[in-house]
């Protein structure tokens, strides 16, 4: 893992403190900052509430010099992994980079489940598989009871997962005829750990004051490509019941700052990931001139003589 870090100088006098007085040394003022800084990462991770990776890597400009941070390849973190993040801010301005995404890879072998529990999963999907396979150029068809077979498996996962870290009950839910036939197929290529659940070649946030623009390149979802423009503002993609996507999400914040996400990710309503995140603020900063300060005002006193 590379990572590379600017870090803002000290800025200010050293202050010696006694008794609640304050003595500046070294010559100059003493340093103030007023205002909401710049700050930006690349990744946060949750699962069923709880924090599974913390925003990585993150940078907040509290000064408004510049500051950046990047790593290559994510820490161990559970359903993700990607190759190059960055993240960056400044007064004003802020960004954030990844590239190589890929969420939900190998997501059944990640929760441990037994041979027995997905073996019926792996029988349904080879069912449908097999059921869609192209003949003479004419892709198969689904029929009630092949969904019925894949449907039970899903339950079998969701009652294995039941009331642990990562409840997979929702999956027993899904209105599989609400899915088309290429979204059935990726989906068991996900839960067979062949395919990412959504991957994508890059994401990019930037802000600029109150502005923001994202950029989302190679972006698939159930290894089927997602083709969405990302000028409009919180753009959102559904597959019923499994995932929502929310591209370009941006926020004008209470304390006068601006956030944009590049993505936004929801499975299942279990698991919550925002890539690329930017938020764009301003503070300022001054000295206090020594000069300003009041001049010590002489006290006279009798001091005895002896001798």
């Amino acid at each position: 893992m590379k990572i590379k870090r600017h870090l803002a100088p000290v800025a200010g006098a050293l202050l010696l403190v006694t008794g609640g007085a304050s003595i500046a040394l070294l010559g100059g003022g003493e340093a103030t900052a007023a205002g909401t800084p710049s700050s930006a990462f690349g990744l946060e991770l949750n699962i069923a509430g709880n924090t599974a990776l913390d925003r990585t890597p993150s940078v907040v400009s509290t000064d408004g010099k510049p500051v950046t941070d990047s790593l290559v390849d994510l820490p161990v973190a559970p359903l993700l992994d990607g190759g190059l993040v960055v993240a960056s801010a400044q007064n004003g301005s802020a960004s954030a980079k990844v590239t190589g995404l890929g969420v939900g890879q190998d997501l059944l072998n990640t929760l441990g489940l037994s041979g027995a529990t997905t073996k019926p999963l792996v029988d349904a999907c080879k069912q449908i598989t097999d059921a869609l396979a192209p003949v003479g150029g004419v892709t198969g068809t689904i029929n009630d009871t092949l969904l019925k077979g894949l449907d039970d498996a899903l339950t079998q996962i969701g009652n294995a997962t039941s009331g642990t870290g990562l409840d997979l009950s929702a999956l027993g839910a899904l209105k599989l005829d609400k899915l088309l036939p290429t979204q059935l197929d990726g989906l068991c290529e996900v839960l067979s750990g062949k395919l990412k659940l959504v991957g994508a070649d890059s994401v990019v946030a930037e802000c600029n004051g109150k502005t923001g623009t994202v950029t989302v390149a190679g972006l698939k979802a159930l290894g089927l490509p997602v083709e969405i423009g990302t000028d409009a503002v919180n753009k959102k993609v559904e597959i019923p019941g499994l995932l929502n996507l929310t591209i370009n999400r941006q926020t004008a914040n209470a304390d006068g700052t601006f956030t944009v996400d590049a993505l936004y990710l929801n499975l299942l309503g279990q698991v919550e990931l925002t890539v690329s995140s930017a938020t764009c603020g301003n503070v300022t900063s001054g000295e206090i001139d020594p000069s300003d300060a009041p001049s010590p005002t002489p006290v006279e006193s009798h001091v005895p003589v002896t001798g």
